[in-house]
């Protein structure tokens, strides 16, 4: 059943992205096209709260790309963050924050095991290194770097009367 309530921030759901339609339509953006994300996955609330019953989310892979942890897309989440469902087994997973998307909560649903679901929040230092890692992937890292410190104000010479 899809989501009834809005999702906090760093709340872990399932979300149906659906598959790629075969054979496929024309025109092509009336469907999913590759390399777009598909199937149910695992996702990163980053706002629950968007206009139209909608949320902002980071997919979650279970296949991390080295190059994409170098540059900070990669966010690491380790495996004890998640439980073992008869979907999910117990292994590393990124957040793929290149990857963010706005969905409906018509996609969304919380994970369940046997029926009863799984309440999964990261913890507040991953869910800010995964909006660091949003920050970077808009080319904005510039918003991460410290201020730079102000220049020394040098006295003024009081003025001869």
């Amino acid at each position: 059943m899809a989501l009834t309530y809005s999702p906090r921030v760093g709340e872990v759901l399932e979300c149906d992205f659906g598959e790629f339609i075969q054979p496929p339509i024309m025109p092509k953006y009336n469907g999913l096209i590759p390399n777009e994300i598909r199937k149910q996955r695992m996702v990163v609330v980053l706002n629950g709260k968007l206009p139209n019953g909608c949320c902002l989310v980071v997919p979650i892979s279970s296949t991390g790309n080295q190059n994409s942890l170098a540059r900070g897309f990669h966010v690491h989440l380790p495996t004890n963050l998640f439980s073992v469902t008869s979907f999910y087994d117990q292994r590393d997973r990124w957040a793929v924050a290149e990857c963010t998307t706005h969905v409906s909560k018509e996609r969304l649903f919380q994970i369940k095991e046997k029926g009863a679901p799984i309440a999964t929040y990261l913890p507040n230092d991953i869910v800010t290194a995964v909006q660091k890692a949003v920050i970077k992937t808009i080319s904005a890292a510039v918003l991460l770097a410290p201020a730079p410190a102000p220049a020394p104000v040098e006295p003024v010479p009081a003025a001869k009367v």
